[in-house]
């Protein structure tokens, strides 16, 4: 404040040269003055802080989708230690004692990969034993990915505790059911079973319209076990409940290529 005591001429000056540097050195940057701060400072009972801002990113945590190299699991095309080699080609058919570089420029690289399937024996100097040589095969990439894909599964599925099975499967059904229905969840059936699932089937009354008589009752469970008998392998382990009523039937199926998969696999 400008003395009391002072003429008009120091108080013009005063006002004019001193006022406006007091207020500049007491004045607060804009981003706090209350009409420019942001809202959580417009309380009156709060004051800004100084302190930096510092801007947290949550950590994001996603699944592993990286395709893993198949020569981290297989012996494949040049990591095959021979020089001759039993082969089984494209076609499924076995070849013995086949040069190495002749087995690998039998074949696209760009789809196929040679595959080591067993390895062979050598003596106590390292030399290969000609009437066990290593047997390898040709197979696609998507083969290959595909075979290993379900290795992982099984694993996957052991470290649950879970079957390494297929996963069974369950069909509904009702004792007036159209031809054609049926023809289609029969041919599902088959293709369940010979997948080498369990198949549960629940057979009931049709709730609203036609009731079925005894005789197609009896149809379809004919046409059922007609199916179930079309899957090698397949067969019942279980029956509850009485035809025409409510009646639940689980079959279990076989694999048909399991053998020839256990001949042939990696």
């Amino acid at each position: 404040m400008p003395p009391i005591h002072i003429s008009g001429t120091s108080r013009a000056l005063y006002r004019v040269f001193v006022a406006p540097n007091l207020r500049a050195t007491t004045s607060i940057p804009l981003l706090y003055a209350p009409a420019f701060a942001p809202s959580q400072y417009n309380s009156p009972n709060q004051t800004p802080s100084l302190l930096p801002r510092t801007c947290i990113r949550e950590k994001k945590y996603t699944k592993d989708t990286r395709r893993h190299a198949l020569s981290d699991y297989y012996v494949i095309d040049t990591a095959i230690e021979a020089d001759a080699i039993n082969l089984v080609d494209e076609d499924g058919k076995f070849h013995t004692d086949v040069p190495l570089d002749e087995a690998l420029a039998s074949f696209n690289k760009v789809t196929h990969h040679l595959v080591q399937v067993t390895p062979g024996k050598v003596d106590e100097l390292g030399r290969a034993d000609p009437a066990n040589l290593p047997t390898c095969r040709i197979l696609t990439k998507m083969d290959l990915r595909a075979q290993h894909q379900r290795k992982l599964e099984t694993l996957r599925r052991q470290a649950k505790g879970q079957t390494t099975g297929p996963s069974p499967k369950s069909l509904e059904l009702n004792w007036a059911i159209a031809g054609g229905d049926l023809k289609h969840r029969l041919e599902r059936l088959k293709e369940f079973l010979r997948e080498g699932r369990k198949v549960e089937i629940l057979l009931g009354p049709k709730k609203r319209g036609k009731k079925a008589t005894e005789d197609e009752a009896r149809g379809v469970m004919k046409a059922v076990k007609e199916a179930v008998g079309e899957c090698k392998g397949a067969n019942e382990v279980k029956s509850e409940g009485s035809v025409g009523g409510v009646m639940t039937v689980v079959y279990e199926g076989r694999k048909i290529e399991e053998k020839k998969e256990a001949d042939g696999a990696v």
